[in-house]
């Protein structure tokens, strides 16, 4: 039986549960239909290739661990008829606690089939689920060319701050990572989770960041900016308030490593809105911060506060997450933007669109998610149902819209 100890980043994750759902879906259309037993096989291939997803995450009074399953049972993928609006189709939930991490699905539209696949975020972030999404289609057009992984559950260095200088990082007492937080926009809801897609053709993804070159930025800080501007449109607060986002390590460190794990770290700034700002203003500010970020080891001290206030077995991790969702019963919603940048795939007949979303939020309000495949962006917006949620998503979306493309006349 192999055995690794989990980090407090997996039992942060698999805490979130407490709120909702956990689980990323990475999405891949096609306009023809596929072989479902050729997709079955291209399944089995890249669950032998992680051991980490078809292990489960055992927690209890000894230290947390994932516990790699001795005999694999990998259920059929099967044909799931659905209509051409497939969005309800998507999402569905993974429990870390069972002994597979991920599951595929093939879901049959009019106008072709979609690949759905939906991965524990306590087992891997959407970096993970992007690598996760290309070794699929590489199986099913070159069957066995994803060899399995030898041994057990490889060591993870999810513990990024281990060969960093820790000196001069305050001891947290208590977990207060997610402080300050948003008012809720949208109320409480204790209905299914759903998502919006809204797209930005290449024309104007192109032109948005040669504007956010030229002021010496990235497209990352666009999303930030226009996230921040159309929250407070939408709830009337200017702030200050802390913009979260996560910052995938692994990408950040340019390794070229592909390791399927939770490597993210969650880093922020405060940004204030004052009177008649607007993105000239707010954009240039969020790049002003995320190059004093750039300047440091980028996430230190929030995961720095995580690793430290995390006995063995999460508990403080448990009782931050209690917190969390005790907030959301109040009315409150955390803030999260996540740009996993681009998708790509290999070339395969048929497939014309691919996105990553998480429908299950942090908390009921919002959790953007935004990626590019050929050239065009793709925002998600997850939420938990209701009638004032889709109507409040909509809304927000609308105004995040309209501030990206405001840059592309600038």
């Amino acid at each position: 039986m192999y055995t690794r100890e989990a980090s407090s980043l997996d039992l942060f994750t698999d805490s979130v549960r407490l709120m909702g759902d956990a689980t990323l879906c990475g999405v891949m259309e096609f306009d023809q239909s596929l072989d479902a037993d050729t997709l079955q096989e291209a399944f089995h291939a890249c669950l032998m290739a992680h051991p980490v997803l078809h292990s489960r995450l055992v927690r209890g009074n000894d230290p947390a661990v994932w516990e790699m399953a001795d005999d694999v049972c990998v259920p059929p993928v099967r044909v799931e008829e659905c209509p051409e609006d497939y969005h309800s189709h998507v999402i569905g939930s993974v429990d870390p606690s069972g002994p597979l991490q991920f599951r595929v699905r093939l879901l049959r539209r009019p106008s072709g089939d979609v690949i759905v696949i939906n991965l524990a975020h306590a087992a891997a972030d959407a970096f993970g689920l992007h690598t996760l999404m290309s070794q699929l289609l590489q199986e099913y057009q070159t069957p066995g060319s994803i060899s399995p992984a030898p041994g057990g559950i490889p060591a993870r260095d999810t513990l990024w701050t281990q060969g960093l200088d820790l000196e001069g990082t305050p001891e947290s007492l208590d977990m207060k990572v997610i402080n300050p937080l948003w008012p809720d926009p949208f109320g409480t809801s204790r209905e299914a989770s759903a998502f919006h897609r809204e797209c930005i053709s290449p024309p104007d993804l192109g032109a948005m960041r040669s504007r956010t070159r030229a002021l010496g930025g990235s497209i990352n800080d666009l999303v930030m900016a226009a996230y921040f501007l159309s929250m407070s449109d939408l709830t009337g607060h200017r702030g200050p308030v802390d913009i979260f986002f996560p910052v995938n390590l692994r990408q950040h460190l340019n390794d070229g490593s592909r390791v399927m794990s939770n490597q993210s770290a969650n880093v922020s700034f405060a940004l204030v809105r004052k009177e008649g700002e607007g993105m000239e203003e707010i954009l240039s500010r969020v790049i002003r911060e995320t190059k004093l970020l750039k300047k440091t080891s980028i996430g230190i001290r929030e995961q720095v506060l995580m690793d430290r206030a995390s006995d063995p077995e999460g508990r403080q991790v448990q009782e931050m997450a209690g917190e969390m969702a005790a907030l959301q019963k109040s009315g409150l919603a955390d803030v999260f933007v996540s740009n996993p940048g681009r998708l790509i795939l290999p070339d395969m007949a048929g497939l014309t669109d691919a996105y990553v979303c998480y429908p299950g939020c942090y908390m009921p309000a919002n959790c953007f998610i935004t990626s590019t495949f050929r050239g065009k962006m793709t925002v998600t917006m997850g939420y938990q149902d209701s009638k004032r949620a889709r109507e409040g998503t909509r809304k927000a979306m609308e105004l995040f819209r309209e501030y990206l493309l405001g840059t592309v006349s600038c």
